[in-house]
């Protein structure tokens, strides 16, 4: 919400009294976002304007009753394909990059933790002994400031896979220790590195090397990929949430229709052909009467 006031409402609205805040100013503003956010991302913006006014109004200020019931917001839904890597590309993105990308993005793949969260680990974050990885914390897009992570559900334990424990462990010994201990410290050690930095220079450029398309793809990909191979091998839902760290599986859900398992294609391809087959005995049947 701080990042929402700083970028969004502030430089838009930070001449105005609150109660000049009525539908017209609230709509072209709710337009002029979506030329540049997503349908979510301006919903989320919104809500942080609301929650002002709200509050403005319970403190005694007088205020116009504006609600999202008032704007016309188009579709809100997740407008493009969501990008994600499959298996074979993520092994080969990862085999291509160099440290410290190649072990940022084995985390990406192998937990399926937001980049904030990633860029926020510390090496106390690793248990090798009991081979698992705590999340705690997220670094900030903008100010690269360490801070809560998205939700309660996101704080969580979760597992080092074997071969994940392999690049972490070879990683750990050629690492640059810094004062507050961060795996993927800026040069002076002295805050985590940006994730836009990490994309344009680590990763961007492996996927063009590679043949993979890179429009409106990040390290969110690694995360969508890691949830459709659960998936596609038949992981139980509860499961997928528990990786993700979703508050409620109806997110879950909803980010992840897109990833039908093949098995379960492969069974309704084999169901029709049956049922295709049937259907022409059928009609040799009565051909034959």
């Amino acid at each position: 919400m701080e990042s929402f006031l700083r970028v969004h409402i502030v430089p838009r609205f930070g001449q105005l009294a609150l109660n000049e805040l009525g539908v017209h100013q609230m709509q072209q503003f709710a337009t002029d976002l979506r030329k540049t956010l997503s349908g979510k991302t301006t919903v989320n913006v919104l809500a942080a304007v609301f929650a002002v006014v709200k509050y403005a109004e319970r403190c005694g200020m007088r205020v116009q009753k504006v609600g999202f019931a008032d704007l016309q917001l188009g579709s809100t839904t997740c407008e493009k394909p969501v990008p994600f890597f499959t298996r074979e590309q993520a092994a080969r993105i990862i085999e291509d990059a160099k440290e410290p990308f190649k072990t940022l993005f084995s985390i990406a793949w192998f937990t399926g933790c937001r980049a904030g969260e990633i860029l926020a680990l510390t090496l106390n974050d690793l248990d090798f002994d009991n081979k698992t990885v705590r999340v705690n914390k997220s670094s900030d897009d903008n100010t690269r400031q360490i801070r809560q992570p998205k939700t309660k559900a996101s704080v969580a334990l979760l597992p080092m896979p074997s071969a994940l424990e392999a690049v972490l462990r070879n990683y750990v010994r050629q690492w640059t220790p810094n004062q507050r201990g961060i795996l993927f410290a800026t040069r002076n050690g002295l805050r985590p590195r940006s994730r836009d930095n990490v994309v344009k220079c680590g990763l961007k450029p492996v996927l063009r090397k590679l043949g993979i398309p890179s429009d409106n793809t990040g390290l969110h990909a690694f995360r969508h990929g890691l949830a459709t191979e659960l998936l596609e091998s038949n992981a139980p839902l509860s499961v997928l949430q528990r990786q993700l760290r979703h508050a409620d599986i109806a997110t879950t859900l909803r980010i992840y229709t897109h990833a039908i398992p093949q098995s379960q294609r492969d069974a309704m391809e084999q169901l029709g052909a049956g049922q295709s087959l049937r259907s022409n005995n059928v009609v040799l049947k009565f051909a034959a009467k």
